[in-house]
């Protein structure tokens, strides 16, 4: 609920002292020239006015119901709810009131004027009183207690219980008209006592948290200050005809309006005026989004950018770094383990170049496809040794996963050291032979299997007593590197088994 402003501040005191001096100098004016602005109307002329003024006061009455008790399960505003109810209450015994009225054909029993002021009467309490209770219901509370059916059916038994009372029961209740007369003193002291009513309710309003709005507080309070005025006039006429009773009508019609009004501001007008109001904060929202999602668009294409040239340059170094180790060992073109060793290194310097070239021509920078990628690899072992591959039958069977940079890395090694090995050793009479290579990515887990029909390895050998990388290197890399299982058979050819987590690193770009 947002703040209501005060009503001292200067529009308001505008509002207000207009207001006052509208509803005083007719008054002011008929009571110091009474020879000049007093006067009593012919019954058909008034009867005319009263129907006019009393049913735009009924069809304000159940508009406001209707306002009220319709919009009810959308808005859940149990203030305006119980607003409407006490309403369609008053719009009912307005009607009653009007065609009860005395000059009206009769209405059941004999019209009167006492019969009409009684229907008058208990719709102005009931209208304070609605007022005052309102204010005591929280607009935002959620009550289980409100059934829009049931209230309306207790609204009608009411108005049935008033229409009986007053049309077949009117001795119950005090006179409050006495023809040739004048008003009784219950209808004074009645009137005196509403009065009291409407004050407290502008006290309440006035200082009041609970209320939608400053428009809603401004009609309240200008709707009872009216009221107060017209029950004032009602207070002190002496004939149902003459000019009070005309100004009292026009107050409260005047005071049905600023109802009506506040009613609307609550029920209609001030959600649409939030819903326009957070459309343009939605549309201002969705505007910067639009004008950050193009920032952060540029950002991101020029981190690309960066990434891809930084993989560029890796790629560069590392292959600076075997150049420079080619160039050293040819220094020593007869001593065949330099050769070896530099062979291998730059095999396995070519792997990690490998993959940093593949990720700067991809769109995405941080995974490569594993079957590009072996691929790749198995065509640059080859060209490594071309005088050993060409009867060797190469065969790569591989889904179409994706490995994250620490996972291809580690896993490119292992494979061009299996390869290499194949290609130097597996073969050494014939020159041809079949490698099978089996990758899977299923679900967290990936499955790499190599296998070749080559010689195998010797019956003395013992991987954890090798002193030499290849695959002693591969089986620490497998275990240490990349969390998983390494299983090697070489009895019938050569085998290996290795079973990964995919999972182990995260996404870095």
């Amino acid at each position: 609920m947002r703040n209501i402003s005060s009503i001292s501040e200067p529009k308001q005191i505008q509002f207000y002292s207009v207001l006052l001096f509208l509803c005083v100098v007719p008054l002011f004016c008929i009571g110091l020239f009474p020879e000049t602005f007093y006067r009593e109307y012919p019954i058909e002329s008034f009867i005319v006015f009263h129907n006019i003024t009393e049913i735009f006061s009924v069809i304000v009455s159940f508009s406001i119901f209707g306002l009220g008790y319709y919009s009810y399960p959308q808005s859940k505003n149990a203030q305006t709810f119980l607003l409407s109810i006490g309403f369609l209450i008053i719009g009912l015994i307005d009607i009653m009131h009007t065609l009860g009225y005395k000059g009206m054909p009769d209405f059941v029993t004999p019209n009167t004027g006492n019969k009409s002021t009684q229907f008058w009467i208990i719709s102005r309490f009931i209208t304070s009183l609605v007022f005052i209770i309102a204010l005591y219901i929280k607009p935002n509370k959620k009550y289980t207690s409100m059934k829009e059916g049931l209230f309306v059916i207790l609204a009608l038994l009411f108005v049935g219980f008033v229409y009986q009372l007053v049309i077949y029961n009117s001795h119950i209740i005090p006179d409050t008209y006495v023809h040739g007369v004048g008003l009784t003193a219950f209808k004074k002291n009645a009137e005196l006592v509403i009065m009291a009513l409407l004050v407290i309710a502008i006290l309440m309003y006035a200082f009041s948290k609970s209320l939608h709005s400053d428009k809603q507080k401004q009609f309240f309070l200008g709707a009872f200050i009216v009221c107060f005025f017209s029950e004032l006039v009602f207070a002190v006429y002496t004939s149902v005809f003459d000019v009070f009773n005309v100004i009292g009508h026009i107050y409260k019609v005047a005071a049905f309006q600023m109802i009506y009004m506040a009613v609307f501001v609550s029920a209609i007008n001030e959600p649409y005026e939030k819903l326009i109001h957070s459309n343009s904060l939605l549309l201002e929202e969705i505007e910067e989004n639009e004008k950050n999602s193009i920032l952060i668009q540029k950002s991101l294409k020029e981190k690309e950018n960066l990434i891809g040239e930084i993989f560029h340059r890796t790629k560069n170094s590392i292959e600076l770094v075997r150049s420079l180790l080619m160039i050293q060992a040819s220094s020593f073109p007869d001593d065949k383990n330099i050769q070896s060793i530099v062979e291998d290194t730059s095999i396995k310097i070519q792997t990690m170049s490998l993959v940093h070239d593949q990720l700067y021509q991809n769109k995405d920078l941080s995974e490569i496809q594993v079957s590009d990628y072996l691929l790749s690899l198995t065509e640059l072992v080859k060209s490594t040794f071309p005088q050993l591959g060409n009867g060797i039958d190469i065969q790569l069977e591989s889904n179409h996963g994706v490995l994250l940079l620490d996972t291809a890395v580690p896993l490119g090694l292992i494979y061009t050291e299996l390869l290499s090995n194949s290609l130097k050793y597996a073969f050494p009479n014939s020159g041809h032979g079949k490698i099978t290579i089996k990758f899977e990515i299923n679900g967290d887990r990936s499955h790499f299997e190599y296998r070749d029909n080559g010689i195998g390895l010797p019956k003395e050998f013992d991987i954890h007593e090798q002193k030499k990388l290849g695959l002693n290197l591969s089986k620490i890399i497998a275990e240490k590197q990349m969390g998983g299982t390494l299983s090697i058979d070489g009895t019938q050819g050569f085998y290996l088994k290795f079973d990964f987590p995919n999972n182990l690193y995260k996404r870095r770009v």
